[in-house]
């Protein structure tokens, strides 16, 4: 995937992973920590099966990638951007290179689906 032609692209510094789809980095030049909640990739829980797994895949990740950039879409109603955050979480993309995001590769590499799944009971 290349990055969307609309939106907000920056270069961030890599802080923590919460979980396997949400992701803690700073933003250049500054002491502001954005959250991430990363778009179509949806990973278990920490306390789920294979959640520790994809928090630690999700890491290994962001740890070797040099240049990490966080893209996050403009809503349609770009007066309406803080409606978008949810949960002190932004939504996003976070491009390892120009052409992969950590979205694409959580779910390729089977640590995440692009649609959330309903619990098995």
């Amino acid at each position: 995937m290349n990055r969307p032609p609309y939106g907000l692209c920056l270069p961030v510094e890599y802080h923590r992973c919460r979980d396997g789809d949400t992701v803690e980095v700073g933003i250049a030049e500054s002491r502001w920590v954005w959250t991430i909640r990363l778009i179509d990739c949806w990973s278990p829980e920490i306390g789920e099966l294979g959640g520790r797994e994809a928090k630690q895949y999700a890491e290994k990740l962001m740890e070797q990638c040099l240049h990490p950039a966080v893209y996050i879409p403009m809503p349609h109603d770009c007066h309406n951007l803080l409606g978008a955050i949810t949960f002190d979480r932004v939504p996003g993309f976070i491009f390892l290179s120009e052409t992969l995001s950590l979205n694409e590769a959580m779910v390729a590499a089977g640590h995440a689906t692009v649609k959330k799944l309903k619990p098995v009971l």
